[in-house]
């Protein structure tokens, strides 16, 4: 019995150190699709995503999720972490509405004035002919950018508010004529408060999401604050970042959960509103939903709520599309109807400039479940040289601040001429107020948005402009103080 006892005894502990020193094989996704597994990893290192978790669906079930990387506090990311989902958050604000459409308490093709008597722009009579449709179309008119959204101040009735700030909008285009907006659905959520009397959110859950069971969706400031953060681009870096809410978020923008919830909801889709039994939306409600009727590009066109393109037409299927961004969080919902596949994915980071290969990266993944392959990766150009052009321009404003500061302070020089210093102190006090203007308001213009926008989305190009509106007037101040420390006696003209 000895001799046996031994050998157990050694086989045993050569377990035991296999176990410690020979590496576990990486946790793989449930039902894990190599191509598509490999793809988003390689796409995580290329956009340098800390963290990722996607889901694979057809119309009955989830096939396979993964989750990949880190949350913002470090913690593995797995598919019961939580996300903002951003836009995507329009579609569900969009299948919301749809319910009570069906209900025949919301006629899409009745002016938003029927349901909100108080909402105008400031052009009074393009507001009277906006409808609920143009809402969900994006064809009402209204700017991307507006005072009304991304809003995260505590307000004691945030639509009505909300709406109110829409007052001195001036409309972009004409009503009929696409242009992307989160204020229509900022005004959608704002309808169906009017229609039921309850709050967006608690309708949303009533109608949508408890149906769905997206048990861990985010639409209270509460649930938010329990949110891991996300992570912002500083120098092509992501960089941890705080979750930020905005109360009529949860219609047009700052919806969240986790990507099973988001799977859920892109199953009843696929299944032509119908989610395990449950019929959230009739079939003709979806097919208009899915159907594009406002005309982006000869390719792309945007339903109710949906975008629908060609872009995988060569493989035998339409794509019902959205993404979505807040700060931090990027996610989207690919339909592939002729497929019978869908994919969503979310990730712990967003930059405005990387918004496009963030996109791109489910778009590229939904192309391999298709049946093809992606395509080139994306890159922007654009942002490493702003970058460079503005750090440049802050180390020059700051030199030339610096040596106004030391003429400033410097012993007096010989006399100059009142004109000479008058002409001199002037050009530079216009050009380091030309500088602070540029940085502060024409920049910020040229991008369609305002500092506090830029600052959310591209924290790195809004300090950096504010750094050289700064360092502007700073020049100006500096080089008034040597101009008026330098004149001449009044004999000397």
């Amino acid at each position: 019995m000895r001799p046996r006892g031994y050998r157990a005894v050694l086989l045993a502990v050569v377990l035991t150190l296999c176990a410690l020193l020979i590496p576990a094989p990486a946790a793989q996704a449930v039902g894990a699709n190599p191509d598509v597994d490999a793809y988003l990893r390689q796409r995580m290192t290329e956009t340098k995503t800390p963290g990722m978790a996607y889901a694979i669906v057809d119309r009955h079930q989830v096939e396979r999720t993964g989750a990949m990387g880190h949350d913002g506090d470090g913690a593995p990311v797995t598919a019961r972490t939580p996300f903002l989902w951003g836009s995507v958050a329009k579609p569900v604000t969009a299948t919301a509405v749809m319910t009570l459409a069906e209900d025949g308490r919301i006629d899409l093709d009745r002016p938003v004035r029927a349901y909100l008597p108080d909402f105008t722009l400031k052009d009074r009579r393009a507001s009277a002919r906006i409808t609920v449709r143009d809402l969900l179309l994006q064809t009402g008119g209204i700017p991307e950018t507006t005072d009304a959204t991304d809003r995260f101040e505590h307000r004691r009735d945030p639509y009505r508010s909300a709406v109110a700030e829409l007052a001195d909008v001036t409309p972009l285009a004409p009503v009929g004529q696409h242009a992307y907006s989160s204020a229509n659905y900022l005004l959608l959520g704002a309808v169906v408060e009017a229609v039921t009397g309850h709050p967006y959110a608690d309708y949303l859950r009533e109608a949508v999401l408890d149906p769905l069971r997206m048990t861990g969706a985010v639409t209270t400031p509460a649930q938010a604050s329990a949110l891991p953060g996300g992570h912002s681009y500083v120098y092509g870096r992501p960089t941890a970042v705080s979750s930020r809410f905005d109360q009529t978020g949860p219609s047009y923008g700052y919806l969240g959960g986790t990507v099973e919830d988001l799977a859920h909801f892109a199953m009843a889709h696929l299944n032509n509103g119908s989610y395990r039994g449950t019929e959230l939306l009739r079939r003709a409600s979806i097919r208009e939903m899915h159907t594009g009727a406002a005309r982006i590009s000869d390719t792309h066109r945007y339903g109710l709520g949906w975008r629908d393109d060609d872009r995988n037409a060569d493989l035998g299927t339409r794509t019902v599309w959205h993404g979505g961004a807040s700060p931090g969080y990027q996610a989207t919902v690919v339909l592939l109807p002729d497929a019978d596949r869908a994919i969503v994915v979310t990730q712990n980071v967003y930059g405005y400039f990387q918004d496009a290969a963030l996109v791109g990266t489910a778009l590229g993944a939904a192309r391999i479940l298709a049946g093809g392959r992606p395509g080139d990766a994306i890159t922007d150009a654009v942002y490493p040289a702003l970058l460079a052009g503005l750090t440049t321009v802050v180390a020059a404003v700051t030199a030339a601040t610096g040596w106004a500061v030391f003429r400033l302070l410097r012993p007096g020089a010989g006399p100059v001429r009142r004109r000479r210093i008058a002409l001199g102190t002037g050009a530079w006090m216009l050009l380091g107020l030309g500088v602070a203007y540029g940085a502060w308001i024409a920049v910020p213009d040229a991008f369609g948005a305002d500092g506090r926008l830029i600052r959310l989305y591209a924290p790195d190009l809004g300090w950096l402009l504010a750094a050289i509106a700064l360092a502007g007037l700073a020049l100006a101040a500096v080089r008034l103080g040597c101009g008026l420390r330098r004149r001449p006696p009044a004999l000397d003209r």
